[in-house]
């Protein structure tokens, strides 16, 4: 199993977790959640039809499946330095983002040409070992340490 901390219990790692909210609050406004735009509240976003993704909803998200997908993009993203997953309630579900992080903790969607590999989801619950994963917390962080703020 991967090494992995949950952020959250320091000041630096609070200042992090900030940090992951602004920059992923960004990537997930445009999305479409339920068949309505957050951006509008309306069944249309702000965005054209063919750039707006629809995100798919799954009954149950797994630890595995978020392991299983960082383990298999982590070729196309070489200069990724962990990789993360970040879980926001969206009324009755969980939208789930899965991405990886460069040596200062950034993104990689933010930085790098291609974009690295992010895997958006909704679930309708989590796994047990993903929510024990998770704890009380709302992002994890996998690899050798955490990033340092």
């Amino acid at each position: 199993m991967p090494d992995q901390r949950a952020l959250g219990d320091t000041a630096a790692d609070g200042r992090c977790l900030g940090t992951f909210d602004g920059t992923l609050r960004e990537a997930s406004a445009p999305l479409e959640c339920g068949g309505r735009s957050r951006a509008t509240g309306s069944g249309r976003s702000t965005r054209s039809a063919r750039s707006t993704r629809r995100v798919p909803l799954r009954a149950v998200l797994t630890y595995r499946d978020v392991v299983a997908f960082l383990v298999r993009n982590r070729a196309r993203a070489p200069e990724a330095a962990a990789g993360a997953v970040l879980r926001q309630r969206e009324g009755p579900v969980f939208l789930v983002q899965t991405f990886f992080l460069d040596q200062e903790g950034v993104p990689l969607r933010d930085t790098g040409t291609p974009p690295a590999p992010v895997w958006v989801c909704r679930a309708r619950r989590l796994d047990g070992e993903l929510r024990a994963a998770f704890g009380d917390k709302d992002l994890i962080i996998f690899g050798q340490e955490a990033p340092s703020c």
